[in-house]
């Protein structure tokens, strides 16, 4: 039933939001003004003496004209201003006018220097500027006579001092500028030596060595290509004589042993002459190698030949030609083993190759920074030489008496008035404070109070039918009434008289769909359902001819009789008509008017299991049948279960909802445990017509009733 539709904003509802919560934004406001007040009133006076100091520039002599500094304007001058001002020098002398050090004998501590200049530089507008040739100092202090004292020796002191300071200011600047100098100096020949040193240690990595490392990949890359190709016809020719020894093997070559004993300068020569071949192989006949190991086999020859022969057996060719196979097979393995070992020397060549050209961004990078910083440091240089010359040029200047004279133009005076606390600023601060934070707690609380205000927030939440909008019981025609139940106490009011429309709807409604009993409940206490199933029966027993029965059925608390002041017997209530109802209905019912009502007894048991016996149900039955229209004041529905019950012996369900008081979530919560079809509507309660949009129909009303 609730939709998501939520107030409007609008001028109205700000003005109302802030009359409802005026209390709210009227004790911040009360609070902290009184609160400023208090803190302004022992707040001590403090006095501010003022002296104001003129600068001017005197004219350089004809022949430094040309290079003259601008015209002067204090501005670029108050750093020096400040650093005269807080020397020890301008602080001691002022210390000893004030009334702390007025006696003071001796020298002041660093510590008590410190703590004075600390003192001056808390104070606001210490140095204030008025024009481009004048500034003010000001100080502060309880006694106006040691404000104006102090200002005036600040000033005093201020002028003899930032004389004293240009003398030695520019010799100062010259030392600095020519220590400066020689840093910078050994830094560039630093910055110099650690470009050379680096370009010396990484010279084949660098930028300029680029096309000479792409040459080397290309070239090693070659080689390792030649070998690999020498390799595979080396695997070749080894598998085709391992084949042919097989075949040999196979014929029986190892049956024919031959007897032959060989020297051992015959099997060096074997030696010799395989490494010749592999050499061959891999170099060319000039090669230095081939031609020392050729060489070695002629000189072993002839050796061998010079030897006496031993006697031994010639073998078969066949023998022979297996012998040489072998021979062959194992200088092949030789080579490949070579040619292998040359790969691998050449990748690691290629690596490094590659690891250089891979390198070489990183090292130009670092060569940059390091140029980078030594054209920095060449135009310090530079910029320092100029620096140089200019403070030579100041040091002309000073010797023609130039510069920046300072004088006192108007020295302090007594002061009259205290400067501060300014009691009316501190006051209104609190005001326009507490005013803020008051509005901003209205605010809030405003924007979570989720309550129905007006008819229009109940309608633009939920879809339930508004059966009646009752007003404030203070609207009526009396100022102060002695009865609540307006129907009764105060027929004319406005109260009353919409309380008549609410039975007429009522009527109307149970008409239409042949119901009788109608039950008057909330989703929380105090929310007015009793006083309204008051009103609303007795509005019904005066618009019908019929009878009409008000039940005060909330048996944990009634209050119906406690409103229409008549004793009542708790022996003969609602509950001891449920538990004990033997004897004659009538002797249960009380008449006012023509209104006839049960009061609520006070239950002595659970009276859940009262409203669910069949008797309850039964006496429902029975009233029904000597009743028109039967009025039943039920309990709120959330904190018990008895209303949930009388939903299933009623007709029809009214809720009350009392405006400013009912949370939306709450009603929603209450609503869920109903059948749409037995909801009634809604009563909104306690509305407030008087500070409404309606307001003006209601006071005509009120005029010509």
């Amino acid at each position: 039933m609730a939709n998501t539709a939520g107030n409007s904003l609008s001028i109205f509802s700000l003005l109302d939001a802030l009359r409802r919560r005026k209390f709210i934004v009227i004790i911040p406001v009360i609070l902290l003004t009184i609160g400023f007040s208090v803190f302004a009133h022992f707040q001590q006076d403090r006095y501010r003496a003022t002296a104001t100091i003129a600068a001017e520039q005197t004219t350089p002599p004809e022949y430094l004209r040309h290079v003259a500094p601008p015209a002067l304007d204090i501005r670029d001058h108050l750093w020096t201003v400040r650093e005269v001002l807080f020397s020890d020098a301008v602080l001691a002398e002022a210390a000893k006018a004030t009334n702390k050090y007025r006696n003071h004998q001796g020298t002041f501590t660093p510590a008590q220097i410190e703590q004075f200049r600390l003192e001056l530089s808390s104070q606001a507008d210490f140095i204030k500027l008025d024009s481009e040739h004048t500034f003010f100092l000001t100080y502060d202090s309880q006694d106006p006579r040691e404000a104006m004292e102090v200002t005036n020796t600040l000033a005093d002191a201020f002028v003899k001092n930032a004389s004293a300071k240009n003398e030695h200011k520019t010799v100062e600047a010259a030392k600095v500028i020519d220590d400066q100098l020689d840093a910078l100096n050994k830094r560039i020949e630093d910055q110099s030596k650690q470009i050379h040193e680096y370009k010396t240690k990484e010279v084949r990595a660098l930028p300029d060595h680029i096309d000479d490392n792409y040459r080397g990949i290309e070239s090693t890359k070659e080689q390792i290509q030649d070998r690999e190709t020498k390799i595979t016809e080396e695997q070749a020719k080894k598998a085709s004589i391992s084949q042919l020894i097989a075949d040999l093997e196979a014929k029986g070559v190892k049956d024919q042993p031959m007897v032959h004993e060989r020297t051992p300068d015959e099997i060096k020569l074997d030696e010799l002459r395989a490494h010749l071949s592999d050499l061959q192989t891999r170099f060319t006949a000039q090669h230095p190698e081939v031609v020392a190991i050729k060489h070695q086999i002629a000189d072993l020859e002839h050796a061998i030949e010079s030897q006496p022969k031993k006697g031994r057996s010639d073998p078969s060719p066949t023998y022979v030609r297996y012998s040489e196979l072998k021979s062959e097979l194992d200088a092949s393995g030789q080579r490949i083993a070579g040619y292998q070992n040359d790969i691998q020397k050449l990748r690691a060549q290629l690596e490094t190759y590659n690891h250089q050209l891979d390198a070489t961004p990183q090292h130009e990078r670092v060569i940059e920074d390091m140029n980078r910083e030594l054209k920095v440091g060449e135009s310090q240089f530079h910029a320092l030489l100029d620096k140089k010359l200019d403070n030579s040029l100041a040091q002309g200047f000073e010797k023609s008496d130039t510069g920046i004279a300072f004088a006192v133009s108007e020295p302090a005076s007594l002061p009259q008035s205290p400067y501060s606390p300014q009691r009316a600023r501190l006051i209104l601060m609190g005001l326009a404070g507490g005013l803020g934070l008051g509005l901003v707690l209205a605010f809030v609380l405003e924007q979570n109070d989720t309550t129905f205000a007006t008819i229009d927030d109940f309608q633009a939440f939920t879809t339930l039918p508004v059966a009646g909008v009752v007003p404030n019981i203070a609207l009526g025609k009396k100022e102060k009434l002695t009865n609540p139940v307006v129907t009764f106490a105060d027929p004319d009011s406005v109260a009353a008289e919409q309380y008549r429309i609410l039975a007429m709807k009522v009527q109307q409604q149970c008409d239409a769909t042949q119901s009788r009993v109608v039950m008057i409940t909330s989703a929380a206490g105090g929310e007015g359902k009793s006083l309204t199933a008051l009103n609303l029966a007795a509005a019904l027993s005066a618009a019908t001819d019929g009878r009409v029965l008000l039940i005060d059925a909330d048996m944990r608390k009634p209050r119906v009789g406690e409103y229409l002041r008549f004793p009542v017997s708790y022996e003969r209530g609602f509950y001891n008509l449920l538990v004990q109802g033997d004897g004659p209905r009538e002797n249960y019912i009380e008449q006012i008017n023509k209104l006839f009502v049960i009061p609520g007894g006070v239950a002595q048991a659970n009276p859940v299991a009262a409203l669910s016996s069949p008797r309850a149900r039964t006496l429902f039955e029975a009233l029904k049948k000597d009743f028109t229209y039967v009025v039943v004041d039920a309990p709120p529905v959330l904190p018990i279960a008895d209303t949930h019950i009388l939903s299933g012996l009623v007709d029809k369900v009214l809720f009350v909802v009392r405006a400013r008081q009912t949370p939306r979530e709450l009603f929603q919560h209450a609503l869920e445990g109903f059948d749409a079809n037995n909801l009634l509507g809604a009563v909104l309660n306690d509305v407030d017509y008087q500070r409404s949009r309606y307001a003006y129909a209601y006071e005509y009303y009120k005029k010509t009733a």
